[in-house]
C-alpha cells in the first residue's frame, strides 16, 4: 500500500513537471515549437517587389533546405524575418525595427549600397551582424563599419584584372559605358573606383556614356553614333540588366561600332548572367570579352542547378516571377548560398542562446537610434563568420577584412560555341598574372604557366569582326581624311624643317626637311592609311610666331592641330600639356668653343709624346743592355773598351749586323732590345700623330663670358642658369662669324645649342671649331600630340620600326651629307699633356730586365761549367803521365844489360829511319 502510494506522488510530481516545461517552450520564442531546435532570428532586408529581390529569397530558401537537411543535428536553426525595402529610408527603418523589436541575431543585405551604408551604421552600434552579397563597392572598410561583412566579390578584385587585360593588350585609351538607374547604384560606385585603377596604370578614360535600363532606342543610337565619330576603339561596359545589354549590343552592330579594329570588354556584372539572353543577343555580342570569378564545376553545383529549375518551375504563380529567371543561373544565386551556409555555421559554433540579452531590450524603442538594443554576442559572431571557411558552390568562401577574398578570374571570349555563347580563353590570378588553365584544373604532372603577358598564355580570341588580329584600339574617324600638323617657321637650319610659301598660290607652303620626311615615312609604316596637311606656324606676316614652347601649347587650344611635327625637344615642362614619341633623334645641349693651334710648344713637340720620366727610362733601359752586352763579350772580344756600352745598343737599331756580337746570348739580348725599340717607336709615332691632329687645337677658354644660342629656343634658359651673356643668332654664318671674332671684338667665345645642329655646324666648319661635351641632356627630338591622342603610340612603334630599318639614317645623309655621324660622344678638351708615362709600359720594361738577366745568367753559368770541365780534363792528363812515367822507371834496372845491348841496335836502326824519312819528306815535296 505504501509502494502504491509513493508511485502515485511520483507520478503526480512528473506530470507537474512535463506540464511546466511544456508550457515554458510554448512560451520561450528562443525555441522552434516544430522540431525543438534553438531558433536564430536573422533579419532580411530586401525589395521583394524586384526580380532581384525575388531571386535573392528564392535562393535563401533553398540554402536552408539544403544546409539543414545536410546537418540535421545541429542544434540551431536561422529564422528569417523578412523586410520589404525599396529605398533608404524603409531600408533604415526596417533595420531599426529588426534590431529593436525582432532582436535579430544578423542580418542579410540590403541590396543597394546607400542603403548597405546606413543600415551597417545601425548594425554597427547594436553590435549586429550585417551580411551583404550584394555590394560590390570596397568603399566599406572593415575599419569603419567592423560589423559590416561584403559575402560579393568586390570591385576592386575585378578592376584589377580588368585594368592589367587593358594594360597588356598596349591599349592606353578606353570609352566606359555603365548602367546609370535611380534604383541601381552599382555604376555609381563603380566609376570612382575604375576611374582610380586606371589611373594607376596610366589609362585614359576619353569619354564615359551613362545610360538608363529605361533609355529608348533612338537616344542609345545617338550615343553611339557619337562615339562612332570618336578615335578610341576600346569600349568598356557594366551594365547590370540583360535587357539593356541586349539593345546595347543590337545598336552597336547596327551603327558599325562593332566592325573590325574595335575591342569590347564586360565586367562581371553581365559575364554572370550571360544565360539570361537570348540567342538574337549573343550573336550580337560576338567577339567580346569578359571576366567574371571561375566558378569550379562540383557534383554539388550540378545538382543544385537541376533543383534550382525545378523549384523555380513551382514559382510561376508568385507576382515576381519572370520568364527569364525559369532558365537562367548565375554567380550571385551561388553567393547567396554560400551566404547562408556561412552564417549557419557560424552560429551553431557560438550558441547564442547562451549568452544573457541586454535588459535594455522591453524599454528599446524603434524610432530612436540612441536606444538601440546592444546584442553582447555580437562581437563573437561577427568574429566566427569571419573565421568560416568552406568549399561552398561558388568555389571556396573565405573572407579577408571582412570582403570575400580575390578568387581566379575567368577571361571568356564570346563566340557563340560555348554552353552559354563563350569558351574560356585564360585565367588571371592575383598576384600571379594569367594563365591558359588553374591549378585545379590542371592534370597530375601539368604546370600551370603563370605570365604577365596576356599573348603569351591566352589562347587565341576572336575579336569583333570576325578577327584574330589584336584591334589597334583606335582609328580614324571616317569624316576625318587627313591630319592637320602644324610646322615651326624657321630661317636657320632649314634642313630640319623648311616652309616656304608657293608663288602660285597665297596662304599656302611647301613644307620639306629631314624633319618632315621623317614623320612621312613613320606614318607610311603605320598599319593604316593617315595622310597629313602641313600648316607653318606663322603670323599674319608670314614669320615665326613664337618660341617653340608656343608653338607646343598650340595643340591644346580651341582649334588645336592633331600633331606638331619638326624639330621639337622632348622637355619634361612640355610633357604637362601633350604627349610625344618616341625620339627619332638625339639631342642634348653641347657647346663648340674656337680651335687654335698651340704655337708656343711647336718646336719640342717631339718630345711631347713621352714623358720626362719614359725619356729617362728609355735611358736607363739602354744603359742597362749595353752593360750586359759589355759582360757578354768582354771575353771574346777584350778589346771593346767601355764606351761601346752606348754604342751596342744604339748601333744594334741602326745597323742590325749578325757579326756585331759573337756569343748567342748576346744575339738574344739584342733581340729582346730590338722588341722594346720596336714598341717603343710605334707607341711613339701614334701619340705624336694624335698631338698633331687633336692636342694642337686648344680651347680658348675655359668658362665662356659671353656665349651665343639659336633664336627661339630653350638654350637661353640654360645660359640664364649658368650666369652667361646670351646673344640670339640665325644661322650657321652667323655662329661662324660670332666665334671668330670672339668676345672682345663683339662676337662670342661659345655657341651653346642642341647636337643635330651642331654636328651641322661642324660638317661645315669643323676645321676651327671644336665641340665640348654634353652641358644639357634632353629627351631628343620627337612629335608632339595632344594629351591623350591615340595617335602617341602607334607613331612611336612605327618610329621604332622605320629606325630598325634604317630609313632614318639615310635621311641623314641625304641631307646633312657623308660626315654627318648619326653617333656623338662628345670629349672634352683637355690642356693637360698627352704623353705617354712609364706606367704604360712597366709590363714591357718588366719582361725586358728578366731577359736579359736570364740571359746573363744563363751566360755566367755556362762559362763556369766549360772552366770546371776543363780543369778536370787537365788534371786527368797530369795523372795519366805520372803513372807512365813510374811504370817505365822499375823496367829500367831489370834491362840495363840488355838496354845497352839493344840500344846500339836501336840506334843504328833510327840512323835508317831517318834518313828514310828524309828521302821521303824530298820526294813529297817535288
Amino acid at each position: 500500500m505504501g509502494f502504491l502510494n509513493f508511485y502515485f506522488h511520483l507520478l503526480l510530481v512528473s506530470s507537474t513537471i512535463f506540464i511546466l516545461v511544456a508550457a515554458k517552450n510554448e512560451a520561450s520564442t528562443d525555441l522552434d515549437p516544430k522540431n525543438h531546435n534553438i531558433a536564430v532570428k536573422v533579419g532580411l532586408i530586401l525589395d521583394f517587389n524586384s526580380s532581384t529581390g525575388f531571386l535573392a529569397n528564392s535562393c535563401i530558401s533553398m540554402a536552408l533546405s539544403d544546409f539543414y537537411s545536410i546537418n540535421p543535428h545541429y542544434t540551431t536553426r536561422l529564422a528569417l524575418h523578412p523586410k520589404n525595402s525599396h529605398d533608404v529610408l524603409t531600408a533604415a527603418s526596417s533595420a531599426l525595427e529588426l534590431v529593436n523589436e525582432d532582436q535579430v541575431d544578423a542580418i542579410i543585405g540590403p541590396q543597394f549600397y546607400k542603403e548597405a551604408r546606413l543600415v551597417a551604421e545601425i548594425g554597427g552600434k547594436a553590435h549586429v551582424p550585417v551580411i551583404s552579397f550584394l555590394v560590390t563597392s570596397s568603399s566599406l572598410w572593415s575599419s569603419q563599419t567592423p560589423y559590416f561583412v561584403q559575402t560579393t566579390v568586390p570591385d576592386s578584385s575585378q578592376l584589377e584584372c580588368i585594368t592589367s587585360l587593358v594594360q597588356q593588350f598596349g591599349w592606353q585609351d578606353i570609352v566606359v559605358l555603365y548602367q546609370n538607374d535611380t534604383e541601381e547604384e552599382s555604376g555609381n560606385n563603380f566609376m570612382p573606383s575604375l576611374t582610380e585603377s586606371f589611373q594607376q596604370a596610366s589609362i585614359r578614360i576619353s569619354y564615359v556614356f551613362a545610360i538608363s535600363s529605361s533609355a529608348s532606342i533612338s537616344h542609345i543610337e545617338k550615343q553611339l553614333r557619337h562615339l562612332r565619330s570618336m578615335q578610341t576603339r576600346v569600349f568598356l561596359v557594366h551594365v547590370t540588366s540583360p535587357d539593356l545589354a541586349s539593345r546595347l549590343f543590337y545598336l552597336a552592330n547596327k551603327v558599325e561600332l562593332m566592325n573590325k579594329g574595335t575591342a569590347w570588354i564586360i565586367t562581371d556584372a553581365l559575364s554572370s548572367s550571360l544565360s539570361s539572353l537570348d540567342a538574337t543577343a549573343i550573336e550580337s555580342m560576338e567577339g567580346v570579352l569578359g571576366v567574371r570569378p571561375f566558378i569550379p564545376k562540383s557534383k554539388n553545383l550540378k545538382n543544385f542547378k537541376i533543383r534550382w529549375n525545378s523549384f523555380l518551375l513551382t514559382q510561376q504563380d508568385q507576382p515576381n516571377y519572370t520568364e527569364k529567371y525559369a532558365s537562367s543561373f548565375n554567380t550571385f544565386c551561388l553567393r547567396v548560398h554560400d551566404t547562408v551556409w556561412a552564417l549557419a555555421t557560424a552560429v551553431e559554433k557560438i550558441q547564442l542562446p547562451e549568452v544573457k540579452k541586454s535588459p535594455e531590450i522591453l524599454n528599446a524603442s524603434s524610432s530612436a537610434i540612441t536606444n538601440l538594443r546592444i546584442l553582447e554576442a555580437g562581437p563573437r559572431l561577427v568574429k566566427e563568420i569571419l573565421k568560416t571557411n568552406f568549399v561552398g558552390l561558388s568555389g571556396e568562401f573565405k573572407l579577408n577584412g571582412g570582403q570575400l577574398e580575390t578568387p581566379v578570374f575567368q577571361i571568356i571570349n564570346i563566340a557563340g560555341d560555348g554552353e552559354n555563347g563563350d569558351r574560356t580563353v585564360g585565367y588571371w590570378t592575383q598576384g600571379r598574372g594569367f594563365s591558359r588553365r588553374i591549378a585545379s584544373a590542371a592534370g597530375k604532372g601539368q604546370m600551370v604557366v603563370y605570365s604577365k603577358r596576356v599573348d603569351q598564355v591566352l589562347r587565341p580570341i576572336i575579336w569583333p569582326g570576325d578577327s584574330t588580329e589584336k584591334p589597334k584600339a583606335w582609328d580614324v574617324p571616317g569624316n576625318v581624311v587627313k591630319l592637320r600638323v602644324l610646322v615651326p617657321k624657321k630661317s636657320s637650319f632649314t634642313e630640319f624643317v623648311k616652309a616656304q610659301e608657293d608663288n602660285r598660290t597665297k596662304n599656302t607652303y611647301n613644307v620639306t626637311g629631314f624633319s618632315i620626311d621623317v614623320f612621312k615615312a613613320v606614318l607610311h609604316a603605320l598599319p593604316f592609311e593617315v595622310e597629313a596637311e602641313f600648316y607653318p606656324f606663322v603670323n599674319d606676316k608670314g614669320e615665326s610666331n613664337g618660341t617653340y614652347n608656343e608653338l607646343v601649347k598650340k595643340l591644346n587650344g580651341s582649334k588645336a592641330p592633331d600633331a606638331v611635327v619638326g624639330d621639337v625637344t622632348i622637355r619634361a615642362n612640355r610633357e604637362e600639356y601633350v604627349d610625344f614619341s618616341l625620339p627619332y633623334l638625339e639631342s642634348g645641349v653641347v657647346m663648340v668653343v674656337r680651335a687654335e693651334p698651340d704655337r708656343l710648344k711647336n718646336i719640342w713637340i717631339f718630345m711631347k709624346p713621352l714623358s720626362w720620366d719614359l725619356w729617362l727610362s728609355i735611358v736607363a733601359a739602354a744603359i742597362f743592355i749595353g752593360v750586359v752586352l759589355r759582360m757578354l763579350e768582354r771575353r771574346l772580344k777584350p778589346q771593346n773598351q767601355l764606351g761601346m756600352l752606348f754604342l751596342f745598343p744604339l748601333a744594334a737599331l741602326a745597323f742590325p749586323e749578325r757579326n756585331m756580337v759573337g756569343n748567342n746570348w748576346a744575339r738574344f739580348v739584342l733581340v729582346v732590345w730590338l722588341f722594346l725599340s720596336y714598341i717603343l717607336m710605334q707607341s711613339y709615332t701614334a701619340n705624336l700623330s694624335s698631338i698633331l691632329t687633336v692636342g694642337q687645337l686648344r680651347v680658348s677658354t675655359d668658362i665662356p663670358p659671353c656665349a651665343g644660342y639659336q633664336e627661339n629656343t630653350f638654350v637661353i634658359e640654360i645660359l640664364k642658369k649658368l650666369r652667361i651673356n646670351g646673344t640670339s643668332y640665325s644661322s650657321m654664318e652667323d655662329y661662324d662669324k660670332a666665334l671668330s671674332l670672339g668676345c672682345e671684338n663683339g662676337g662670342v667665345d661659345a655657341i651653346f645649342d642642341e647636337i643635330p645642329y651642331m654636328k651641322l655646324f661642324l660638317h661645315k666648319y669643323g676645321s676651327k671649331y671644336k665641340m665640348v661635351g654634353s652641358t644639357y641632356s634632353t629627351g631628343g627630338f620627337g612629335f608632339a600630340f595632344p594629351t591623350g591622342s591615340p595617335l602617341a603610340k602607334p607613331v612611336s612603334e612605327a618610329t621604332l620600326r622605320v629606325m630598325e630599318k634604317g630609313s632614318i639614317q639615310q635621311l641623314e645623309k641625304t641631307y646633312f651629307g657623308q660626315g654627318y655621324t648619326t653617333q656623338y660622344a662628345g670629349e672634352d678638351i683637355s690642356r693637360d699633356s698627352p704623353s705617354l708615362t712609364s706606367y704604360n709600359f712597366v709590363g714591357l720594361f718588366a719582361v725586358t730586365a728578366f731577359l736579359t738577366l736570364l740571359a746573363w745568367g744563363c751566360f755566367e753559368c755556362s762559362f763556369i761549367i766549360s772552366r770546371y770541365r776543363d780543369r778536370n780534363a787537365a788534371i786527368s792528363r797530369v795523372q795519366s803521365i805520372e803513372m807512365t812515367q813510374d811504370a817505365s822507371a822499375e823496367n829500367d834496372q831489370q834491362d840495363f844489360k840488355e838496354g845497352e845491348f839493344l840500344s846500339q841496335e836501336e840506334s843504328n836502326q833510327q840512323v835508317v829511319q831517318d834518313h828514310t824519312s828524309i828521302n821521303i819528306d824530298h820526294g813529297a815535296g817535288s
